[in-house]
């Protein structure tokens, strides 16, 4: 059943469980009951369950899902969660929705934050291998130099997300940043890679 407020909020049963599952976001194709921990896709109106989440890791976030802030006089909420871990050990980003629908992300990594928007390199992104730390690269005709590129696997995942790579499976993640401190994040965890910057 589709709910009729401004966010288009949509709830249906969990197909493992029966527990109600809510979708806040129209990007959002996944989500992970909180009840039993399956593992949602979503295909219009219909959920299916395509396996089960790793329970999260507790990293003593001060955020919590549900948190709700404003970003550029945009009211948001956050709605999923997803951890990772890689080379340098474990982060997290949050899937924030706008109250217009749209998504967002917030990295949290050991107290740091970094706010992003989806957004378009202009170009192919390159292979990953070819973006060597150190190396300077261009971003809509803006100087960027490459700040890390590591190997990483999602370990857990919570709430609702609009993606879901492959838990465990490593692939990897590339960081630019400007001389202005602006960031992008290039994840090869999709084809294509997933950009954002903020």
């Amino acid at each position: 059943m589709a709910d009729t407020s401004p966010q288009r909020v949509y709830r249906a049963a969990c197909p493992g469980c029966g527990a109600p599952v809510e979708f806040r976001s129209a990007q959002s194709a996944y989500a992970v009951c909180s009840f039993c921990r399956s593992t949602i896709v979503r295909d219009g109106p219909t959920l299916s369950r395509i396996g089960k989440m790793a329970e999260v890791f507790e990293d003593y976030s001060p955020l919590q899902l549900g948190a709700s802030g404003r970003w550029q006089d945009k009211a948001f909420t956050l709605v999923g969660r997803l951890q990772y871990k890689g080379e340098t050990g474990t982060w997290t980003e949050w899937h924030a929705v706008f109250d217009d629908g749209s998504s967002s992300v917030l990295g949290e990594d050991n107290g740091s934050y970094v706010y992003s928007v989806p957004a378009q390199l202009g170009r192919e992104a390159p292979p990953a291998a070819d973006l060597r730390v150190g190396a300077r690269t261009s971003v809509a005709g803006k100087p960027f130099d490459v700040a890390s590129n590591v190997q990483v696997a999602l370990i857990s995942a919570q709430g609702e997300l609009p993606k879901l790579p492959p838990l465990g499976q490593t692939f990897a993640m590339v960081e630019l940043r400007s001389s202005e401190g602006e960031v992008v994040s290039l994840d090869y965890g999709t084809t294509p890679p997933v950009v954002s910057r903020g």
